[in-house]
């Protein structure tokens, strides 16, 4: 479905194929020739910047759309999810709707996808900027117990085995309060606007969008080495932007990011992980002094 704005921009929605599941995704063409992928992060959808729309349309066409799982896209009928999943998922958009070069904007899960691709597709990919999204080595033993614990548990988070009901809600207000104590910063319209793009209508009110049994997560990861690599061998500029109250702070900031050559790296004043949601006016400060610097 194609529509057009007064301000002539055309919005595109539908569904692709990757992997046999139809996954939902919309592009809006702001007539720039300038290509932005936008990544969305766990149990998230890619509506996540929503905060930040008006401001990109100012420099890119926008690309993005929902990981199998997530938002409108099917859920996963047999297996586990594991990371490899969204990678090939976002790598069956880039191949569908993707110009030559484009540029990567990515939060959490998709900041560690967008590095990724970044590293995998140098020639392609003209700027990263990344909201969080990386990790430091593992615990050798703390990866032992969590695989192990993965293990006695594997056969009844399958998916396409009984699932345990998705909460339901009465209304998207009663939701936003479930998901209040996860964002203590924002005030209540932004909330239910963010809670308004993670659920949907069911039986009985309201329920996420996203497959419960994503909270499982995978046996093992891709390899910390293999992905240093893969950091080392971006060729972009990249702006990697952290909460300063995050949740997911990193044990090794240093080792971490003496992998990405190109990099500004920075941290926002009371905000959380989700920065782009606490804090969306710095994040577009952010976002406008690195896009003037670097934008061909």
């Amino acid at each position: 479905m194609e529509l057009t704005d007064p301000k002539n921009t055309k919005q595109e929605t539908g569904f692709f194929e990757s992997g046999g599941y139809k996954l939902a995704y919309a592009k809006r063409d702001n007539g720039k020739g300038r290509a932005l992928l936008m990544l969305h992060g766990f149990m998230d959808s890619s509506q996540t910047f929503l905060f930040q729309e008006e401001f990109l349309s100012e420099y890119f066409d926008l690309y993005r759309f929902d990981y199998r799982g997530h938002g409108d896209s099917e859920w996963l009928r047999e297996g586990f999810y594991h990371f490899m999943l969204p990678l090939v998922d976002t790598r069956s958009f880039i191949t569908q709707f993707l110009p030559e070069k484009f540029h990567i904007l990515g939060h959490s899960m998709g900041g560690g996808l967008g590095s990724r691709i970044a590293g995998l597709y140098p020639d392609r990919v003209e700027s990263l900027v990344a909201l969080e999204g990386f990790s430091s080595i593992p615990d050798p033993e703390k990866e032992r117990r969590r695989f192990r614990s993965w293990l006695d548990s594997w056969e009844i988070s399958l998916a396409g085995k009984d699932r345990k009901r998705q909460k339901s809600f009465r209304s998207v207000a009663e939701a936003a309060a479930r998901l209040a104590p996860m964002y203590p910063r924002l005030p209540e319209d932004r909330l239910l606007k963010i809670t308004e793009t993670l659920t949907k209508p069911s039986e009985d009110g309201f329920m996420w969008k996203s497959d419960p049994s994503y909270k499982n997560g995978p046996p093992v990861f891709i390899s910390p080495q293999f992905t240093r690599h893969l950091w080392e061998s971006i060729s972009c500029p990249v702006l990697v932007i952290y909460g300063k109250k995050t949740h997911l702070a990193l044990d090794d900031s240093k080792e971490v990011f003496s992998h990405i050559k190109d990099l500004t790296y920075t941290e926002i004043e009371d905000a959380g992980h989700n920065m782009h949601h606490d804090r969306p006016e710095a994040v577009v400060g952010l976002l406008r002094e690195f896009y003037q610097t670097n934008l061909k």
